[in-house]
């Protein structure tokens, strides 16, 4: 079983890459997939977790198949062959003209 995981903006910069495929178990979850992805690509990470809660942090976005996670199980969400993740930053706010 396998799922994609897609990066998004300064993301594909520190991973060097805006797709990885990743091998999953049958109960895998977004939480284990995570600690998965944290062993090779540690500080992309920890820049979406909250090292307190082990929670995405508010600005970011993971999305399963083109849904937030916290809409469906946050990231005790289980994952099945071919699922797409997709990580975003928080987006950058442009000035107002005038």
């Amino acid at each position: 079983m396998e799922v994609t995981v897609r990066l998004h903006a300064d993301f594909k910069e520190h991973v060097g890459t805006d797709t990885i495929r990743v091998s999953i178990d049958e109960d895998e979850t977004v939480d284990t997939l995570l600690m998965r992805l944290s062993r090779r690509y540690p500080k992309l990470i920890e820049m979406v977790l909250d090292p307190t809660t082990g929670e995405v942090r508010e600005s970011y976005d993971i999305l399963l198949n083109g849904q937030r996670i916290q809409h469906i199980r946050g990231i005790h969400t289980k994952l099945k062959h071919k699922d797409e993740i997709a990580i975003s930053p928080p987006a950058v706010k442009g000035s107002a003209a005038g």
